[in-house]
Formats: C-alpha cells, sequence, structure tokens
C-alpha cells in the first residue's frame, strides 16, 4: 500500500469519524431517526471529500452496473435475499414452535385480522409487494454505506492483505462503525449494550462477507447495494412483528440480527467466503 493511498485512508477516517461523531449526538438527543438516515450517506460523502482532498480521481469507485453480463447476481441480490433472511426466522419456529403464533402477532392485530384465511390473503399481498418496493426506499442510504465499505475501503485492504482477511476486516470496521448507535440501544435495547455492539459486528462480517462476493463477482458496487438494500427492506415486515405475539429476542431470533434467525445469511457467508478461496480478484489481475 504506498503513500497516496495511506494518505487518503486517514482523511477518509476523518471525515467519518467527525460524520459519526456529529449525527450520532444528534440522533442521542433527539432520537429523531432521520439521523440516521443522513448517517448512512455520510460515509459515501466521506469518500468523494477524501479524494477531492487528497486529489485523487473518482473513477476508481467500480460505479458501472455492468448489467448486462451480471444479470443473475443482480436478482440474486434483489429476490433471493428475502428468502435467505426468512429461512433463519423458520429454523427459529421449528425449534421454538410454541412462539409461533400469528394471529395474536403485532401485524394481524393492527391490521384487524381474525382468522386464517384473512391473514394468509393479507401475506400474498404484502409480501410480494414489500419484496419488491421495500428495498427502493433504501437505495440511497444502502449506496452511502456500500460505495464507501465495499467499492473504495475494500480494494484498498486487499493490497495489503489477502482478500479473506481484507473482507473479514472491512466487516468489522463496518460494524465499529455502527457501535455509538448500538450503545444508545438501537438494534438490541439497552440492556445488553456491549453485547450488542459485538453481536452488530458479527452480523456486519457476516453481510460483509456476502455483499463482497457479489461486488467481487460482479466488479460493480451496485449489486452490493440492491443486497443491502434488500435486507433494510424487511425491517417493514420482521418475522417477530409477523408470527409472534411477544417481543423478539434480538440475540437468538427469528429476526435476523439474532444468531438463529440470522442462519440463512450465516451459511450463506461460509459458503461465499469457501469460493473466494479461488476467486482471483480484479484487484490482483
Amino acid at each position: 500500500m504506498n503513500k497516496k493511498i495511506e494518505k487518503g485512508l486517514v482523511v477518509f477516517s476523518v471525515f467519518t469519524l467527525t460524520f459519526l461523531v456529529i449525527f450520532s449526538m444528534m440522533y442521542y438527543v433527539t432520537k429523531n431517526t432521520t439521523y440516521l438516515t443522513i448517517l448512512m450517506c455520510t460515509p459515501a460523502i466521506s469518500v468523494i471529500l477524501s479524494k477531492l482532498v487528497c486529489r485523487d480521481r473518482l473513477n476508481d469507485l467500480y460505479l458501472k452496473p455492468k448489467l448486462k453480463s451480471n444479470l443473475k447476481w443482480y436478482l440474486v441480490a434483489y429476490f433471493l435475499t428475502p428468502f435467505i433472511a426468512f429461512s433463519g426466522a423458520v429454523i427459529y419456529f421449528l425449534i421454538f414452535k410454541d412462539e409461533f403464533n400469528p394471529l395474536n402477532s403485532r401485524y394481524a392485530i393492527e391490521a384487524g385480522i381474525g382468522n386464517w384465511k384473512e391473514y394468509i390473503s393479507s401475506l400474498a399481498i404484502l409480501i410480494p409487494l414489500a419484496i419488491l418496493v421495500n428495498p427502493l426506499m433504501g437505495i440511497l442510504q444502502c449506496f452511502g454505506e456500500e460505495l464507501a465499505w465495499r467499492s473504495y475501503l475494500l480494494p484498498r485492504l486487499s493490497k495489503r492483505y489477502s482478500i479473506r482477511i481484507a473482507i473479514l476486516i472491512n466487516g468489522v470496521i463496518w460494524g465499529i462503525w455502527h457501535s455509538p448507535i448500538i450503545a444508545m440501544g438501537y438494534n438490541y435495547g439497552t440492556e445488553h449494550r456491549i453485547l450488542g455492539i459485538f453481536a452488530m459486528i458479527l452480523f456486519c462480517v457476516v453481510l460483509g462477507v456476502i455483499s463482497s462476493y457479489l461486488f467481487y463477482k460482479t466488479e460493480s458496487v451496485w449489486c452490493s447495494v440492491l443486497f443491502h438494500a434488500s435486507i433494510n427492506g424487511m425491517d417493514k415486515w420482521a418475522p417477530s412483528s409477523m408470527f409472534m405475539s411477544k417481543d423478539a429476542n434480538m440475540f437468538i431470533g427469528p429476526d435476523l440480527l439474532g444468531i438463529i434467525g440470522g442462519m440463512g445469511f450465516i451459511v450463506t457467508a461460509v459458503i461465499a467466503f469457501a469460493k473466494l478461496k479461488d476467486m482471483k480478484t480484479y484487484h490482483e489481475q
């Protein structure tokens, strides 16, 4: 890694941390999630600012979609992701059968659903619409993160470390970046703040492996953006709200943040990580 790259990473880190402190504090004071939405966009802003400060070119961020040669990967990232996520919920409810109570779930109560026919009919409309529409609502924020962590930071880490080690480091950094918000109780609550931070780091490492695999397969940031957006789109129809009458244990499941709820992604990440062994990346060519 040459001095120019090192300087760029230092400047990028300064901008990223500055934005993180500012918007984390604003969220802490106001509890307004709009600041979190803005925060998700700031890593990309940090990339652009660091390149301007360092007088670095902007055309090495893998912004070309290369859709024609990678259409199958875009379809996988967009449409298969929710099913992988829900596979963990299936495993959870097979283990904890007594917690499966859809007709008394928060979703059923809020929708005024009183029987199985209404419930199934409602899901038959809701789930396809959610899969198609929800990810589109988060494209900008997910681009804000993926541009920084995947198309800027990861290629630079891979110049110093092996591709596998670079991806793991990248995932850990991504998770640590979330730690101020997690410490405030976001995602995992306030009872186990430290454990929540470690859980989020693990979650980011797992998703980071998959996202990085898609990035390297397509040589474009956009497939990773779609994958990220598809995951975030599930916030509006989490398994706990659809199928349970009580709050979920966020460390266990059935939501994807839990170790069992996220089992589909864990298995997918292990497979992707294994395939990376034989992948000759374009950064090495």
